[in-house]
């Protein structure tokens, strides 16, 4: 009974928390990408599930699309498709520890904060199964693994020269994975306060 419960959990999770929007345009082979703009969605404290547990406060900055060449969103798009690979597998095999590598300070702070984690109980999946977020770990048990393990990258949008937000399509729906900026050559995922 608890593993139906359990699965009905973290499926549930997954379902409820994705936001969803309508599906980009594809990019056209021109000599710069224009992604679409895409409408901007404001959770306060809620964590997005697959494919996203990111509530962040993006709208201002997800409305300014950061225009770069064919060459470099391909390029970019490569990189972040590996790191989700990684990701996946990190998540997968529930090694807390390395994923927290992947993580921006601000990132850390943010879903280690108390008050983050009070909205996030307030879920019904979770407040329906007595399950209780107490710090960052229990939020990479109970939303992250559930909801990241197989992420699959469809479409990266810039916000920035070193920002980007990363989507996957579900079901011919777009939901924000993660959030994530390059610094010193590496991608991390990231909160833009």
């Amino acid at each position: 009974m608890k593993i139906i419960l359990s699965i009905l959990l973290f499926a549930g999770l997954f379902f409820y928390s994705c936001v969803s929007e309508k599906p980009a345009e594809p990019v056209q082979a021109e000599p710069v990408v224009q992604e679409p703009v895409a409408p901007a969605v404001q959770e306060e404290s809620k964590p997005e599930a697959e494919p996203a547990p990111e509530p962040e406060p993006e709208a201002a900055a997800e409305e300014d699309h950061y225009q770069v060449s064919e060459e470099l969103y391909q390029q970019t798009f490569d990189e972040i498709e590996a790191l989700i690979k990684e990701l996946n597998q990190v998540i997968s095999k529930k090694q807390y520890d390395r994923w927290l590598k992947y993580l921006s300070s601000g990132y850390i702070r943010k879903y280690n904060s108390q008050e983050v984690l009070d909205a996030i109980n307030e879920y019904p999946q979770l407040k329906d199964n007595g399950i209780v977020l107490k710090n960052l770990r229990d939020y990479f048990d109970w939303v992250v693994v559930p909801s990241r393990s197989r992420a699959v990258l469809g479409e990266i949008i810039f916000v920035g020269e070193t920002k980007v937000v990363a989507y996957s399509s579900f079901e011919g729906t777009r939901a924000k994975l993660y959030q994530l900026e390059k610094n010193d050559n590496n991608w991390k995922i990231t909160v833009w306060e």
